[in-house]
C-alpha cells in the first residue's frame, strides 16, 4: 500500500512540474501562438480529435500550442496576452464538460479583441457532466446549441450542409450541389452530417453556412458573432471527429477561414513558392489506352511546359488471366510508356491487372500477401522502363483498404497515393478510424464534380462540355487564389467526351505556369515538398511594438518555403528572399536552400 501511495505522489509531482512548465512557457515566451485548449478529463475518450486538429494545423503552417483550458485561469486576458495569443480554439468532443468560471474569462478575452472558435458541442455540460439548459457560451453567441433539457434525444439530428459563402470557407469547385449549394461527396451525393438543433436567442451574427434537416428545418451551420473588439465563431459540426474519420475538408476549411482569412495570422505557406498547385493524374488501365496516349501527344493534351502524373496498370491481362486486355507495359505497351516519359512522372496504378486486382480485394480473393506481391510486380515492371523508383500510386477502381494498403506503400518507399477519402481537400496525412494512417505517405484526395470524378462519370451524367470547361478553369483560379493544391483525375480514353474543355484546361495551365502563377507538377513533387515542409522548425516572435522576427530551420533545406505575414510588415533584409503582396498578406519566399534563416519584419511607418 505504501508503494502505491509513493507512486501516486510521484505522478502528482510530475503533473505539477508539467503544469509549471506550461505556465512558464506560455507566460515568458514572446512567440505568437494560437492556443488549442482541451479538458484533460476527456483525453482518454477524445484524444483522437485533438490529434486531428494538431495534424491540420501542422500542415497549414500555423504556430500553435496545446493547453489545458484550466491553465487559462492563471493569466489575465490583457493586451500582452492578446498579442501573443490572438486566437483560442475549443475543439469538439474534448471540451463538452467545462467549469462555468471559464465563461467570464473568455468573455473578457473576446471583448478585448480576442477571437475564439467553438466547435459543435463545446461547453454543453457542467463540470459534473450534466447537460446544461444553455450552452456555456450561448450568451456570447446569441444562440443555444445545448437543447437536451428541452428536446432530449431530438437535440441532435442529421442535416445537409448548405454553404452560403463558399469563397470565405474556401470550398473546392465542384464540391457543392449547383442548386442548393449543399456539400456533396464522391459517389455519395449530398452528405448528411451530425448536427445540433439550435435555439436562436438573437440573430446579430453573420451566417456563413446553414444546416437543412430532412424534415425541412433550417439551423445555423457556421456563424461569426462580433463581440466587443473581437469575435466568436461557432460551427455546427464535429469537425475534429470528421477529420479523424476521413473527411478532412470541414475542419480545414473552418480553420483556414478563422485563422487565415479573418485573423490574418502569420504562418508558413504549405505550397512551394507560395504558388497554387495542380496535379493532373491520368489512370491508364488497359490496352485501349495505347491509342489514347498517341492521341494525347499528337493533340497537345500533354505538354513539356507542365508535368503530369501517369499511373499505369502494367500487366498483360485486365479482368482474368489470359484475356489479353492489359496494358502490357513490359511487352507490347512498353513503347507507349516511353512516349510519356518527357511529359511527367510515371506511377503505379495498382496490382498488375486492373479489374482482377480491385474486385479480388473486394471479394476477399486477394489477401494482404497477394496485394503486396502484385503491387511490387507492377512497380518492378515500370521501374525497368523508367529507370527511376516508382513512388506514386493510385488504386484501381479506388479500392484502397486502409490502413493496410498504405502500409504496403510505406514498405516499398512510396510517398503518395490518389485517394477517394477526404474528397475536395488538399494533399494531407489522412486519418482512418480515428488514427493517422501515415507520416511518410501523403494522401491526395480526388476532386469531384458533385458526386462524380472522372470525365466518363461526368459525361455519363449528361453534363455539357461548357459546364465541364467552366468547372476545370475555375479549379485553376481556385488553387491560384487560395494558394493550395488540388488533384484532378481521369483516364486518357475519357478525353474524347470533352476534347475542347480539356484542351482549354491544359492551355490555361500552361499559360499560368509560364507566368509563374501556378505549378502543375506530379503527385510525388508535392508530396516531397509537404514532407519537407512538415520538418521545418519555426517561430514567430514579437520584438517590441513594431518588429516581428521569424526563425526557420530545416536540415533538408528551406528552398521554396514561404512565410505569410500581414502586408504592413516589410522584411528588413532581402538576402535569399523574394517577396510580394496579395490581398491582406505579404508573402516572402526563400530562394536559396539554406538550412537556417532568421528574418526580421518591421511594420513601422516611414
Amino acid at each position: 500500500m505504501r508503494k502505491v501511495m509513493i507512486f501516486i505522489l510521484f505522478l502528482l509531482a510530475l503533473l505539477g512540474l508539467y503544469r509549471m512548465y506550461n505556465l512558464l512557457n506560455v507566460e515568458t515566451s514572446k512567440e505568437i501562438k494560437i492556443l488549442v485548449v482541451y479538458n484533460p478529463e476527456n483525453l482518454t475518450n477524445c484524444r483522437y480529435v485533438l490529434n486531428a486538429y494538431r495534424s491540420v494545423l501542422e500542415e497549414e503552417g500555423v504556430p500553435f500550442e496545446l493547453l489545458s483550458y484550466t491553465l487559462l485561469f492563471n493569466f489575465e486576458p490583457d493586451k500582452v496576452f492578446l498579442k501573443k495569443h490572438p486566437a483560442i480554439i475549443f475543439p469538439d468532443c474534448i471540451n463538452q464538460k467545462l467549469h462555468e468560471d471559464i465563461k467570464e474569462w473568455i468573455q473578457e478575452y473576446i471583448h478585448l479583441g480576442g477571437a475564439v472558435l467553438l466547435a459543435y458541442d463545446v461547453g454543453i455540460k457542467n463540470h459534473k457532466g450534466a447537460y446544461l439548459k444553455k450552452a456555456l457560451f450561448s450568451g456570447i453567441l446569441g444562440l443555444n446549441y445545448s437543447t437536451y433539457d428541452r428536446l432530449r434525444e431530438k437535440a441532435y439530428t442529421h442535416g445537409y450542409f448548405k454553404i452560403l459563402q463558399p469563397n470565405l470557407l474556401s470550398i473546392t469547385p465542384g464540391k457543392l450541389d449547383k442548386e442548393l449549394k449543399l456539400i456533396k461527396g464522391y459517389a455519395y451525393g449530398d452528405l448528411l452530417y451530425p448536427v445540433s438543433r439550435v435555439d436562436i436567442l438573437d440573430s446579430s451574427y453573420q451566417v456563413v453556412a446553414e444546416v437543412l434537416t430532412k424534415d425541412g428545418e433550417i439551423y445555423p451551420g457556421v456563424v461569426i458573432k462580433p463581440y466587443g473588439r473581437g469575435y466568436v465563431l461557432w460551427v455546427n459540426l464535429p469537425i475534429g471527429y470528421l477529420k479523424a474519420y476521413s473527411d478532412d475538408l470541414p475542419l480545414r476549411s473552418v480553420l483556414r477561414m478563422f485563422l487565415l482569412k479573418l485573423l490574418h495570422l502569420p504562418h508558413l505557406v504549405n505550397v512551394p513558392g507560395a504558388l497554387g498547385g495542380l496535379i493532373i493524374n491520368w489512370h491508364i488501365d488497359a490496352n485501349p489506352d495505347w491509342h489514347s496516349i498517341a492521341m494525347m501527344i499528337k493533340e497537345g493534351y500533354v505538354r513539356r511546359e507542365i508535368r503530369q502524373s501517369f499511373h499505369i496498370t502494367a500487366g498483360d491481362f485486365r479482368d482474368s488471366f489470359g484475356d489479353g486486355l492489359g496494358f502490357d507495359a513490359c511487352g507490347r505497351g512498353k513503347i507507349f510508356v516511353q512516349m510519356l516519359l518527357p511529359y511527367g512522372v510515371v506511377g503505379s496504378h495498382g496490382g498488375w491487372a486492373h479489374n482482377w486486382f480491385s474486385y479480388g480485394i473486394l471479394e476477399n480473393r486477394i489477401d494482404l500477401e497477394k496485394m503486396e506481391e502484385y503491387i511490387h510486380k507492377n512497380n518492378q515492371c515500370l521501374e525497368s522502363i523508367t529507370g527511376y523508383k516508382i513512388v506514386e500510386y493510385s488504386a484501381p477502381n479506388g479500392v484502397h483498404p486502409q490502413p493496410v494498403k498504405t502500409r504496403i506503400l510505406e514498405k516499398f518507399g512510396m510517398n503518395s497515393y490518389y485517394y477517394t477519402g477526404d474528397t475536395g481537400s488538399p494533399p494531407n496525412r489522412t486519418f482512418f478510424d480515428g488514427k493517422k494512417v501515415s507520416d511518410k505517405v501523403i494522401a491526395f484526395p480526388v476532386m469531384s464534380f458533385e458526386d462524380k470524378a472522372s470525365l466518363y462519370e461526368i459525361w455519363d451524367a449528361g453534363v455539357s462540355e461548357d459546364e465541364v470547361k467552366s468547372f476545370l478553369l475555375s479549379l485553376i483560379d481556385f488553387v491560384v487564389k487560395e494558394k493550395t493544391v488540388r488533384l484532378f483525375y481521369s483516364h486518357p480514353y475519357d478525353i474524347p467526351h470533352y476534347p475542347n474543355a480539356i484542351k482549354a484546361f491544359i492551355e490555361k495551365a500552361v499559360e499560368f505556369s509560364k507566368a509563374n502563377r501556378l505549378r502543375v507538377e506530379s503527385m510525388s513533387y508535392f508530396s516531397d515538398f509537404l514532407l519537407r515542409f512538415l520538418k521545418t522548425k519555426y517561430t514567430f516572435k514579437l520584438e517590441g511594438d513594431n518588429t516581428l522576427v521569424v526563425n526557420l530551420k530545416n536540415e533538408e533545406g528551406l528552398r521554396d518555403i514561404a512565410i505569410a505575414v500581414p502586408k504592413e510588415y516589410v522584411p528588413t533584409s532581402k538576402i535569399h528572399l523574394r517577396n510580394f503582396v496579395e490581398g491582406k498578406y505579404r508573402y516572402v519566399v526563400i530562394e536559396d536552400n539554406v538550412k537556417e534563416l532568421s528574418i526580421s519584419f518591421s511594420n513601422k511607418l516611414p
